[in-house]
Parts: C-alpha cells; structure tokens; sequence
C-alpha cells in the first residue's frame, strides 16, 4: 500500500511524494477550519484576486458548513497545498522515509475525528440535533417544507432511531482512542458517515463539505492497513499480528501518554454532554408551557366589525395561532403564510402584547379563557380592531403523532 502502518527504513518516491500531498492537504483543512476567522485579509483577497469571485461573503457563522466563505477556505487549501508540497520535495529529497511524521498524522486526524463523531453522536442521541416536530412543523404541509425540513421532520420523529444512529457514531469514535481497534473505527465511520454525506447531497443539507472530509481523514487512517483488510476480505488470507511503529521508545512516557489520552477523551465527553445539558435547558425555557401553548384554531373572525368567512384566498384573516416557544407566537393566515411575534403574557391585566422583530410598536390583546380549549381575543393589530375565537387543536390530530409502533399490520399504512 501507499501508506503503511509497518515501519519501513526506505519509501518510494511515489510513497513520499503522495503522503506530502495527503498530509499537507488534510493538516492545512484543519488548520484553517478553527483559524479561519483570524485569516479573513488573506481569504478575501484570494477571493477577488484568485478565484475573482468578489468579497461578498460573510464569515459569520449561520450554521451552514457550505457558504461562499467555505468553498473560498476550501480553494484557499487547495492553492497552499500545491506550492507547499512542491518546496517540501525539493527541500527534503533526500529524506528515506516518514514513519515518525505518520504516526503522528494518523494522532491527529484520530483526534479530529473523535471529537467530531463524538459531537455528532451525542447530539443524536439526546435529540439535540434533531428536535421534535414543533406545532408549526405540524401544520406545514409536505409539499411546502424544504429537502432538508422533510429529513429534519424525518429524523427527529423518532428518538430510538436517533439514538440507534447516535451510539453508531460513538462507538466509531470509542474505536479510534485505541490503536488495534483504529481500523475497525474507519470502517465504522465509513460506513455511518457514507450515510450521512448522501443524505446531504440528496436533502440539499448544507455540511457537504465536513462529511466528505470526515469520511476522508477514515479512508486515510483505513488506508495504511488497506493490504491487510483487502487480503482478509477478498482474498481469504491468513492475517498476521501487525507490528505498530511508534516513535516513543520511552515505556513510562507512553505510559503516561496512554493516560493522558483516556483524561482528554474523558474530558471531551464531559465538555460535550455538558453543553448538550445546557441546550436542553435553554431549550425546555424556551418551551415552558403555558396556558396558550398549542395550536389555536379559528372559528370566528370579526375584524373592524366585519365578519371574515374563512376563505382560503384571504390573506388577513388568521387560520391558526401558533403558541410553540416561550415568548413567542406564529400567525398562520387562511394562504398559509406566515408572521412570526415576539409574545409577551400579562396574567395580571389578562392581556397579550404581539411585538415584530426589530419593530417598537406594540399591540395588545385582551384574553379570555372560557374553558381550557377555547381562547377570546380582542384587541387591534396594524390600526384594524379584531375579535377572534378559537379553539384549541390537540396533537392527537395529527396522524403523525397518533399513530404508534405495531408489531402486528394485517395492511399496509401508507398515508
């Protein structure tokens, strides 16, 4: 194989030029992606002078791993790593071989790659990548949501199958810590990632670019025991006990090394499901439930003393009110657009005040139980006086949600 595990004194020129290649790509990908925000004078200006693509892009993060701003990185790479690898060669032809500088390539990237799946696994498997169907995402009809909304909406229904994908992830970052089980871990991650970049492309997601690198850095580290899983798979050959390179001769060094390394991972598990706890929490806050949470459905709708039929081409008159989140409310209208409030609850006056975005003006409602399921409105939106009723729409409704796991279907149920 190209690169391998075995400690070898003398490599082939076509071994040493592509490990250059490989390393220098992959170690520039990961540098840039935690240093990137200090680089933006170099970027924008590989941007308009290289690429002539321009300066307009945005280094914010907005949860997308593929904006402008991360194909110009990925460009960047590319264009460092050419010059990089040319000079590296020439300087160091006479060197015979890379053992120490791979087995120290192989560390990193199983680093990268742990708290990577780590990350992705844990988040899974306390729901905190995929969240519940909110009310509004109840509502939406199929053929309204986005690629990605549809596998957000596909994902997040069911927690056992978040948690079966989740503890997939994990144990492919579990196998990684320990050397003998490395190769086992990049098949693992192969495997599971594979899964997750098809979705990706196909679900327009926009992490295109970290998945393919994820299962990348596995085919690497797969790579360098590639002749032994080829011989064992496909060839039915007899596999002997791999001698592993190490450049620490030191016992009590690596010893000390090998604790070192189940602190970190201890470490990273912690810091990750701490801030997975703290988004949960922040999450629960947000949806403290009140008496309005829930889906209001209008049955009356009076607005400057004009009674508005509940027609599907009104574009005023409201459809449902939407209570999901604490301190905020979605309007649905009869052509099911939608104007999303600030939602603010005075129990002392009875009064709910709907305010937009970025917008000071206020409007204010006057509320009225008379039962728990039914909800009186009056007050003024935009210089028009309403009165609205409502009733409220359980989620029962919803065969999404009613419907449970059979072990037996005597029919199919495909609705």
């Amino acid at each position: 194989m190209i690169l391998s595990q075995e400690h070898k004194e003398q490599w082939k020129f076509i071994n040493k030029l592509i490990f250059r290649i490989v390393f220098t790509y992959i170690i520039l990908y990961i540098l840039l992606l935690f240093l990137s925000l200090s680089l933006e004078f170099p970027l924008r200006w590989f941007a308009e002078n290289i690429l002539t693509w321009g300066t307009d892009f945005k280094m914010k993060s907005t949860g997308s791993g593929d904006r402008a701003f991360d194909y110009v990185r990925l460009g960047f790479n590319l264009f460092l790593t050419l010059p990089i690898v040319l000079i590296w060669s020439l300087l160091d032809r006479q060197r015979k071989s890379y053992n120490k500088l791979l087995y120290w390539f192989q560390v990193i990237m199983r680093i990268t790659l742990i708290f990577a799946m780590f990350l992705y696994g844990l988040g899974k498997v306390f729901k905190g990548q995929f969240a519940d169907h909110s009310l509004e995402r109840l509502l939406q009809t199929v053929g309204d949501m986005s690629p990605m909304g549809l596998a957000w909406t596909f994902m997040g229904h069911s927690l056992y199958y978040n948690i079966f994908i989740g503890f997939a992830e994990i144990i492919g970052a579990i196998l990684l810590i320990f050397r003998k089980t490395v190769t086992l871990g990049s098949i693992f991650i192969m495997g599971v990632m594979s899964n997750v970049l098809m979705m990706n492309l196909t679900y327009d997601i926009p992490v295109k670019l970290v998945s393919a690198h994820i299962i990348l850095m596995a085919l690497v580290l797969l790579s360098v025991n590639g002749k032994r899983v080829f011989d064992f798979f496909f060839e039915n050959k007899t596999i002997e006990k791999v001698k592993y390179y190490t450049p620490l001769k030191n016992k009590t060094l690596r010893k000390i090394i090998l604790i070192g390394k189940q602190f970190i991972a201890f470490i990273v598990i912690f810091i990750i499901v701490l801030q997975i706890f703290i988004r949960f929490g922040i999450k629960e806050q947000l949806r403290e439930k009140s008496e309005f949470y829930g889906i209001w459905e209008t049955q009356l709708f009076i607005k400057n003393n004009d009674t508005l039929p509940p027609l599907l081409t009104n574009k005023y008159r409201w459809r449902y009110l939407i209570v999901d989140q604490k301190k905020k409310a979605t309007i649905k209208k009869m052509t099911d657009s939608l104007d999303r409030y600030q939602f603010e609850i005075n129990s002392d006056l009875n009064e709910v005040i709907f305010s937009r975005v970025n917008d000071s003006i206020l409007h204010r409602f006057s509320y009225t139980f008379t039962n728990p399921q039914h909800l009186e409105l009056f007050g003024s939106i935009d210089g028009d006086s309403l009165f609205i009723l409502f009733n409220r729409k359980p989620k029962s409704d919803f065969r999404l949600i009613n419907r449970k796991f059979h072990w037996v279907n005597e029919t199919t149920y495909n609705h």
